[in-house]
């Protein structure tokens, strides 16, 4: 048997044990307090960190996700690094748990700044049983991405200009980036599409100091994906 019980009378609630003896009445009105505070708290902090970090935690619509999805090619190569994927700017964790179903054999690190997103995220990554996911709270700008095989990243348009020159110092020839929305500056794509949400997103991959060779192991998986719609 229950060791409490929740009962209510008009606007309070008390709270009886075992023996039937009730507490004092908690009015139900600072209940309704507590959960707006709660609320009101959460959303102060997310906006705290948007200004902070210039991007808010805006998730990806389920159909640029699929068209980002068809974009890559079926196999990454993992001498392009040591196989890492990232997502840089994770979120609520939606394309991460998408990466790491797509991609079981490779390593998949969610970097996210801002706590309450980084704590949903990391949540679903705990009960989604992807073993190959780890979602990690920081500044992706300090993280070193030299043994990345795949950069993911939906950002702002004012962090995309730091976010090239740091994909280009640190990224080892081959490895690839997948963006939609906003295009990395003083980056050639490998290839484009267009989603088929209400905006029509733009989908952009690009590739590592990419030589003739290198594109050319590239084009087949994403003209397949092109053909095969957005």
């Amino acid at each position: 048997m229950p060791l409490f019980a929740v009962a209510s009378a008009g606007d309070f609630i008390y709270i009886h044990d075992n023996d039937n003896r009730p507490s004092r009445p908690f009015p139900i009105m600072t209940i309704d307090m507590i959960s707006l505070a709660i609320g009101l708290a959460a959303i102060a902090l997310v906006f705290a960190y948007t200004l902070l970090t210039g991007s808010p935690p805006t998730p990806t619509s389920p159909r640029v996700r699929r068209a980002m999805l068809r974009l890559l090619p079926r196999r990454l190569d993992a001498a392009a690094g040591a196989g890492t994927i990232y997502e840089l700017g994770a979120g609520w964790g939606g394309n991460a748990l998408a990466l790491a179903g797509s991609f079981p054999d490779h390593a998949v690190v969610a970097i996210e700044r801002s706590p309450l997103p980084w704590l949903v995220a990391r949540l679903r990554a705990a009960v989604s049983g992807h073993r190959n996911l780890s979602v990690r709270r920081g500044d992706f700008m300090k993280r070193d991405f030299s043994d990345a095989v795949l950069a993911v990243c939906y950002l702002s348009g004012r962090q995309m200009p730091g976010v090239a020159g740091k994909l280009r110092r640190e990224l080892a020839p081959g490895a690839l980036v997948l963006t939609h929305t906003f295009a990395l500056p003083g980056w050639q794509p490998v290839d484009t599409v267009q989603a088929d949400d209400l905006y029509k997103s733009p989908v952009y991959l690009y590739e590592a100091a990419a030589s003739s060779a290198a594109r050319g192991a590239v084009a087949p998986a994403s003209q397949a994906a092109t053909s095969s719609g957005s």
